[in-house]
């Protein structure tokens, strides 16, 4: 076979190598070529050669003024030739490689180009080891507790107890502890709360927290009011449900314990419970007092707090309110109704002055059959027509020469018309008779009396007296009776 001899400037490109001794070197070259993580180091030359970083022999023999001394097809690498065949021909051609990457074929560097990239990478990742070294895995329980929030101590520890276990514990937060909102989604890491319930996943220690999950799968949560609370049982209900609460259970109000006897049923609690069990009890609306003053003078009384059933008025009652606004309406049957506007603060007492509560009124009418007479009601001097609130009274009336009239009146209504007859005021004098002979008969307007002298009570007026006996001349005299005592004298003929 001819030898084809490829020179340049007529250099000496050194010793030939035969193309089989190439491609042994080129096997033992990739056997020692170990794979790394980022792939085969084949799958980059693939990719180098993909790039046209090495031309075809044709074309470099183009470039070089060569392609007419050699027509031949290029000889494929993994097909060696017969020894002795051409060994000047892929002398040259070896030659030519070497001489293009620094005295090296482009195929061999080409391969320790990518060695030095996998070296560097895998160099970088030792160094970043040392400097982030990796943690040691954190064993965990594996299990869920139920834990009440008793104590914050700062933002990395934290005393609950453990409902489970009964019995206080101290526990500990890191930034890799996992939380849990009520919805179920993962958030970033916040704030825990005295009076939080949640369930929690420990370390095997016991002492790290490692999640705490509020979600509504874990812990049953209901705002509630109109509810009472009962410690001796340990009980809230209302007529439609019933919560028992833990031993351990707390009270609060603005992020402040208040004791389970302080609430009233207008509060609006949220109820934290696990399995059933209330633990956290919560006031979300919480109550003041309605402090009524001045309600003795007002008859069957009531009191109305918005759009809730009427209760008995009474003096210096201290009535529950929810804090906020408040309609309150006031009635009794001898006031006008009263419907006021008031603002309850939480924890504060409210006055509520009725003494300037309006009273009914009505009209008491007189009429008499007399004039110029003096009208009294409960003893105080008055005139008809009188404007009175509503009541009770007592009417007298007075007149010379007449008897006293007095009558109970009940004013419940816009007037009472009372009519009063009075009777002539009847005065008497004693009547004495006497006569000059002894048994003679006194008559008094026709009227016998008895035997003379005798004393009689009359009436003021006048009066016709007669004094008869036998075998003598009657005696007739008239007498006006006008003071105290009368006398009248018969001399009989």
């Amino acid at each position: 076979m001819k030898d084809y001899h490829f020179q340049k400037d007529n250099q000496d490109f050194g010793q030939t190598v035969r193309l089989d001794d190439i491609n042994e070197k080129v096997k033992q070259l990739n056997q020692n070529t170990a794979d790394d993580e980022l792939g085969d180091a084949n799958a980059f030359l693939d990719a180098f050669e993909s790039e046209k970083f090495d031309m075809p022999i044709e074309e470099q023999e183009e470039e070089e003024g060569l392609g007419d001394t050699r027509k031949t097809e290029p000889v494929k690498r993994s097909v060696p030739l017969a020894e002795g065949d051409g060994d000047d021909e892929w002398d040259e051609y070896d030659e030519e490689e070497e001489d293009g990457y620094f005295g090296l074929s482009k195929r061999t560097a080409t391969l320790l180009a990518v060695v030095g990239v996998i070296a560097c990478i895998f160099g970088f990742s030792l160094v970043r080891c040392s400097f982030h070294p990796s943690k040691a895995p954190v064993e965990v329980s594996g299990q869920a507790f139920p834990m009440l929030v008793e104590e914050v101590l700062d933002e990395e520890e934290i005393i609950v107890y453990d409902i489970a276990e009964e019995e206080k514990k101290t526990l500990k937060l890191t930034e890799e502890t996992k939380m849990t909102d009520e919805a179920g989604r993962a958030v970033a890491h916040g704030g825990v709360n005295v009076g939080d319930l949640f369930l929690a996943e420990l370390d095997k220690d016991g002492k790290t927290l490692l999640s705490i999950d509020y979600s509504d799968a874990a812990i049953d949560r209901e705002e509630v009011t109109g509810l009472e609370v009962d410690t001796r049982k340990q009980t809230l209900s209302n007529e439609e449900e019933t919560y028992e609460y833990g031993e351990e259970a707390l009270f609060l109000y603005d992020e402040e314990e208040i004791d389970p006897d302080d609430l009233e049923p207008c509060d609006v609690l949220l109820l934290k419970s696990y399995e059933e069990m209330v633990w956290s009890v919560e006031v979300q609306e919480y109550h003041g007092y309605i402090l009524v003053e001045n309600a003795k003078n007002i008859k069957n009384g009531e009191l109305q707090l918005d759009e809730e059933e009427p209760i008995p008025l009474e003096e210096g009652a201290k009535i529950p309110a929810k804090e906020g606004s408040h309609t309150v309406t006031v009635t009794g049957s001898n006031i006008e109704t009263r419907k006021d506007s008031i603002l309850v603060e939480a924890g504060k007492e409210f006055e509520y002055d009725l003494s300037k509560a309006q009273e009914k009124v009505g009209v008491i009418i007189v009429n008499a059959n007399v004039s110029d007479y003096k009208l009294y009601i409960n003893g105080a001097a008055a005139e008809s027509p009188a404007v009175l609130p509503l009541g009770e009274y007592d009417l007298v009336i007075l007149k010379n020469g007449y008897t006293e009239w007095n009558q109970h009146v009940s004013l419940q209504q816009d007037s009472v018309t009372v009519n009063a007859e009075l009777q002539r005021d009847i005065q008497y004098g004693t009547l004495t008779v006497t006569a000059d002979v002894d048994g003679a008969w006194v008559y008094i307007n026709g009227e016998e009396y008895g035997v003379a002298p005798m004393q009689v009570n009359l009436p003021y007026g006048s009066y016709n007296v007669t004094v008869e006996k036998s075998g003598y001349a009657d005696f007739r005299q008239t007498i006006q009776i006008q003071g105290s005592a009368a006398t009248i004298h018969a001399t009989m003929e």
